[in-house]
């Protein structure tokens, strides 16, 4: 090697790693963002798994990890470990958490992701049961004791009449267990979540939702919390996890047959093995749907902004929970602990009808 030619090679050399440094390298490096999915992987998130098709989450520069975990109660541990960045939890555990005596935990809610409950009260078809006050002396089955629905349903129960002495709480977890349960008879009542109920009606049972009193309908039931010390040092990662699934959602919204796809892509042996193909799609997208309407529930009124929160979703919960007796009557607590519109305008911060163009073309 001449003198020139050595030259040009170290310079480029130089180059090369000078570009390896650099702040335009630098920013195409991903954060890793461990979600924890409060139940079973179903078609329930099909929404993220959209999103990573499309490249939502790559444009954000996240690598996304979701994990299920057995309840929202669950979830707080793993929060407050540094295991997981968020979840999608329900919102009672850190309101009972804010009362005298109990875990002051330093979380905050900062995305109001399932807009409308997606808890529901599903009896048999065939079942006397007509009502939330027909659940005197009957024996309702819920997920788990730590499920994060409880406080609200024992709430619901008391406002219509029906103490907690007056019912038998069996937790038998969900999917097939669940649905036995309710088959045979075990118990009178399930109460689990949206997608949950759907399936179990696509497998060819029978049932019946119990109105809602009118005073619990189209509160929101989940949000992604994260720790206060997350948000307080790095609210842009939060911003863009949030931005990447509010795209998410718009796209599962606009191509619900390619979401789905991108569902089974994601996690073939999701995929159901019976019936006929048009049968598996018109069952499994019927589960999907069941959730998706919530996600993307918006009361008359509202500004159509993803991941915002009204004072009433809180006001609502936590007079509920004092009439359940979960909460002291007399008991203010500021919601300003427990939820945050910050970064609301970041969550929405893109072109929605260049994401709904590119969904309808997703084949």
């Amino acid at each position: 090697m001449n003198i020139k030619s050595g030259l040009i090679a170290a310079i480029a050399f130089v180059c090369a790693a000078l570009n390896a440094f650099s702040p335009n390298a630098e920013a195409q490096a991903k954060d890793r963002f461990v979600y924890g999915v409060p139940s079973v992987i179903s078609s329930a998130v099909a929404n993220f798994t959209f999103a990573e098709e499309l490249g939502y989450f790559d444009q954000e520069r996240i690598e996304l990890e979701m994990i299920p975990l057995p309840g929202s109660g669950v979830t707080i541990p793993q929060l407050l470990s540094g295991q997981i960045q968020s979840t999608g939890a329900s919102l009672e555990p850190l309101v009972i958490a804010r009362a005298p005596g109990q875990k002051n935990f330093p979380l905050i809610f900062v995305y109001n992701y399932l807009r409308n409950s997606v808890w529901e009260f599903a009896v048999l078809d065939s079942s006397p049961i007509k009502s939330i006050a027909d659940l005197k002396g009957k024996t309702i089955g819920i997920p788990s004791l730590t499920a994060g629905n409880v406080y609200m349903t024992m709430a619901i129960l008391k406002s219509q009449g029906v103490a907690a002495e007056d019912v038998t709480i069996q937790p038998v977890g969900f999917g097939v267990q669940a649905f036995e349960a309710l088959r045979t008879k075990q118990i009178d009542m399930l109460n689990l979540w949206d997608s949950m109920h759907q399936a179990l009606e696509m497998s060819g049972t029978k049932i019946r939702r119990l109105p809602m009193p009118k005073e619990f309908e189209g509160i929101s039931s989940h949000g992604f919390s994260v720790t206060q010390k997350l948000l307080r040092e790095n609210p842009d990662l939060i911003a863009r996890f949030g931005r990447a699934v509010t795209k998410g959602s718009i796209a599962c919204e606009a191509n619900p047959d390619g979401c789905l796809a991108a569902f089974w892509k994601r996690y073939p042996e999701q995929r159901p093995r019976n019936g006929t193909e048009d049968e598996i799609k018109r069952r499994e997208m019927s589960v999907m749907m069941s959730r998706l309407v919530n996600i993307t529930s918006f009361r008359p009124g509202d500004s159509p902004l993803y991941g915002a929160y009204t004072d009433r979703d809180w006001t609502a919960l936590i007079n509920a929970l004092k009439l359940g007796k979960q909460l002291p009557a007399d008991l203010n607590i500021p919601l300003d602990t427990l939820y945050t519109n910050q970064l609301v305008p970041e969550f929405n911060r893109f072109d929605r009808d260049a994401v709904i163009a590119q969904a309808k073309s997703y084949r």
